[in-house]
């Protein structure tokens, strides 16, 4: 599980958990505690009680007070004999009185009413941050499920389609996408969309640093945008029409590398997004880079054991592990490229143009098949590079990528290993067909230096070796008959001490000036 999807969730829940009881702490025997809107509404009801409780007070004093200036009154008329003002209550005793109490009432009224004015607000404030809080956590809980089951996938597309999914249903978007880094790095891609407008936005292009994708890319940081798009804030964004009245863009970041985007809109809306929306997308969106970033390596990876797979079909691994070593040189014309010595290898079938005019291709193909599997397999054991397949000619080198120790040598083992398998494979398809009873196998080896590495365009290159000690190599083979190996002057002093070699003379070869001394290897 993605962790900082994890310890966002934690944070939320454990915030609502320690909150309550931080306000609310339960006492051992007691009632349960109230949560925050139970204990405002109690808060608002008992203001109210008060206030009708004083009000009734208040009604009842001014009226036993009425009753009793009555009664006084009655109960002592005036008397002749006694001046007026003792035998009187002073008339505007009550009305100052009632005036005093009225005020101050109005201003416990007043008092009262701002208290409950304030608690309505706090109460609102309160219902609204659980209404939030709720949502926030039914989307990051939507969202965790979605988190178990793209990590276990591992097809690119089945993953941006769930997030995509996933995303537009929790955040009730109107269209979701996302753009990945393309492989050279400077552009955004859209791979996946949903929603309105989605054949829009498939396979979409977008250089890094402009618009807002590009600069969300770019800086790393996640965007909540909402109405029209300000061209000059975001350069190369065009200027939108309005059909996008909120949006959503966070990076998706492994470390603090970006490997994408995640777009979220809404369209001709008055609803927009909120910045805890943005918050929780951000979240979302650690695990949705952590997702892709693992689908792209496990796809990688099996392109790579494919090409190392199909590779050591033809090459020694240590050959291999040379190339996937220098792989980034060999991707661009020119990138590797050196002078070293080397010996180069040519194998070729003699009478192979006249038996195939008489043999079923079906049969001829088998025997192909089962030469150069062969002759590849000796090559790799032996440590050489297995350049092409020419027709029924074999091309090979050895010293390049990879060092040796002796290139003559290994060449020369090469060459014996072939020319023993060849003999076996010739009376194997005899007893199918005579005619291969007719076919036999010329080899030239030539040690010199020449120019390796690779050659062609960008589109497509090879890992090959270019000199006239390849051509020679070439004109050996083309002299050599039936069963024999021809070699020259450097490679027979290199493996003089192994084999027996004899002169077989100085030979005029086109393209060369001179003759050139050949020598015969006595193999058998």
């Amino acid at each position: 599980m993605d962790t900082g999807l994890n310890k966002g969730l934690n944070k939320i829940f454990f915030w609502r958990r320690d909150g309550r009881q931080a306000a609310f702490g339960r006492i051992e025997g007691a009632s349960p505690p109230l949560n925050a809107s139970e204990a405002s509404i109690a808060r608002i009801e008992k203001r109210i009680w008060q206030l009708v409780l004083l009000a009734v007070v208040v009604i009842l004093y001014l009226t036993l007070s009425l009753v009793g200036i009555q009664v006084l009154g009655y109960l002592n008329p005036p008397s002749n004999s006694v001046p007026r003002a003792e035998h009187t209550v002073d008339p505007m005793l009550f009305p100052l009185s009632l005036g005093v109490l009225v005020l101050l009432f109005s201003a416990y009224l007043i008092i009262q009413q701002r208290e409950l004015l304030k608690t309505t607000r706090q109460l609102f404030s309160e219902r609204q941050t659980a209404s939030e809080l709720n949502r926030s956590v039914d989307i990051l809980s939507a969202l965790l499920e979605v988190s178990s089951s793209i990590n276990a996938q591992k097809r690119i597309m089945a993953i941006l389609t769930t997030i995509s999914r996933a995303v537009r249903q929790s955040f009730q978007a109107d269209r979701v996408s996302v753009m990945l880094v393309d492989s050279n790095g400077k552009n955004l891609k859209t791979m996946a969309a949903l929603g309105r407008g989605e054949d829009k936005l498939r396979d979409v292009f977008v250089p890094l640093g402009t618009g807002v994708a590009g600069w969300v890319v770019r800086h790393g940081q996640p965007l909540l945008l909402q109405g029209k798009v300000d061209p000059t804030a975001f350069p190369g964004a065009s200027a939108k029409s309005g059909e996008i009245s909120s949006a959503m863009c966070v990076p998706l970041k492994i470390g603090r590398r970006c490997i994408g985007v995640l777009n979220v809109n809404r369209m001709d809306r008055h609803s927009e997004f909120t910045a805890n929306d943005l918050r929780l997308l951000s979240v979302f969106g650690n695990t949705a880079a952590t997702a892709i970033n693992n689908a792209l390596l496990h796809h990688r990876r099996k392109e790579q054991i494919r090409l190392k797979t199909v590779v050591e079909q033809l090459h020694s691994p240590r050959v291999v592990h040379e190339l996937i070593d220098k792989a980034e040189q060999l991707v661009a014309p020119g990138g590797l490229r050196e002078r070293r010595t080397i010996s180069t290898l040519f194998a070729d079938i003699r009478g192979f143009s006249e038996m195939s005019a008489s043999i079923d291709p079906e049969t001829m193909m088998a025997f192909l098949d089962a030469f150069y599997a062969r002759m590849a397999q000796a090559v790799a054991d032996n440590e050489g590079t297995l350049d092409k397949f020419i027709g029924d000619e074999v091309m090979a080198f050895f010293g390049a990528p990879e060092p040796l120790e002796n290139v003559s040598l290994n060449a020369l083992q090469t060459a014996i290993e072939m020319m023993i398998f060849f003999g076996w494979l010739r009376e194997s398809f005899s007893l199918r067909q005579p005619q291969f009873g007719r076919v036999g196998l010329g080899i030239g080896i030539n040690t010199g230096p020449v120019v390796v590495g690779s050659v062609g365009s960008r589109q497509r290159s090879e890992y090959t070796v270019i000199g006239d000690a390849v051509n020679l190599a070439r004109r050996f083979c083309g002299h050599a008959r039936s069963g024999e190996i021809l070699v020259g002057e450097m490679t027979r002093q290199q493996v003089s001490e192994e084999v027996s070699c004899h002169f077989a003379g100085e030979f005029e070869f086109k393209g060369f000036a001179g003759v050139k001394p050949v020598y015969r290897i006595e193999w058998k």
